[in-house]
């Protein structure tokens, strides 16, 4: 079995770095050397002196995925399969992402040569990532967008619809309940739920999992504040976005803040 193992401070919150490496859709993109792309699986092509060469499909699967570590295979029909161990962790108040590439399989001495290149290439998307999401972290205000027609149309037509569902919410239980609804899109950088009664509206965004804009209404008063999610109570109809281009996103918020 040959590795590569690459080390580098990434400067991005823990909980950033951490949605990152969850997303397999992510790591599967960084990925170089790729001929062909399938849900799940990529088609890798690697050569050597123009002479040899090695091509295999390998479909990836997650096998452990924990706030501060990720770790991947990819394995082939032939039982060829690359090992991909993502690590977080904490240096004198920074943060280091560990990345090592394992190989076992045919042609090793082909596919070894280019490890490097692998484990520099996901640790270079991972850091593209993160310098998106902390810029997003650290726009100003998205409470004051959530009320306003243009940003919420402008959000919808860079989103897509993950999950509808009609729930009832008891007074005080809506940030559980809510939490509990986008447990599974949270590798997604940005989360945009929308509630509806026959008196009642709320609007909230996500960000890296984080509530980072509110908006609600109750019986014709309008509401930016977090706490006026504990009075929303009521049958509601609750749509699920996520944001395909989270920069497009923040675009928007300055757009409509300037």
């Amino acid at each position: 079995m040959k590795s590569y193992i690459v080390e580098e401070k990434v400067d991005a919150d823990a909980s950033i770095l951490s949605g990152i490496i969850k997303n397999s859709d992510n790591i599967l993109s960084y990925i170089p050397y790729q001929v062909e792309r399938g849900r799940n699986e990529i088609t890798l092509r690697f050569s050597r002196f123009l002479l040899f060469s090695f091509k295999d499909t390998f479909r990836m699967e997650g096998k452990i995925n924990t706030k501060g570590m990720s770790v991947y295979t990819l394995e082939s029909e032939k039982k060829n399969k690359f090992e991909i161990f993502i690590t977080i962790k904490e240096d004198k108040g920074q943060n280091l992402v560990n990345i090592a590439v394992k190989y076992n399989g045919e042609k090793e001495w082909i596919v070894s040569k280019f490890l490097q290149e692998i484990g520099e290439s996901i640790l270079n998307g991972i850091k593209e990532e993160a310098g998106k999401a902390t810029t997003i972290q650290t726009t100003a205000n998205f409470s004051e967008n959530l009320g306003k027609l243009s940003f919420i149309t402008k959000l919808l037509m860079k989103s897509r619809l993950v999950k509808s569902d009609e729930i009832e919410i008891r007074k005080g239980q809506f940030i559980p309940i809510v939490s509990d609804l986008i447990q599974q899109f949270l590798r997604y950088q940005l989360i945009y739920v929308s509630g509806s009664s026959e008196n009642e509206s709320f609007r909230i965004l996500f960000v890296s999992g984080d509530v980072r804009g509110v908006y609600v209404s109750l019986n014709g008063e309008e509401s930016f504040n977090e706490k006026s999610l504990n009075e929303i109570e009521g049958h509601f109809k609750v749509n699920i976005y996520v944001a395909l281009e989270p920069e497009a996103i923040l675009r928007g918020v300055t757009d409509e803040s300037a």
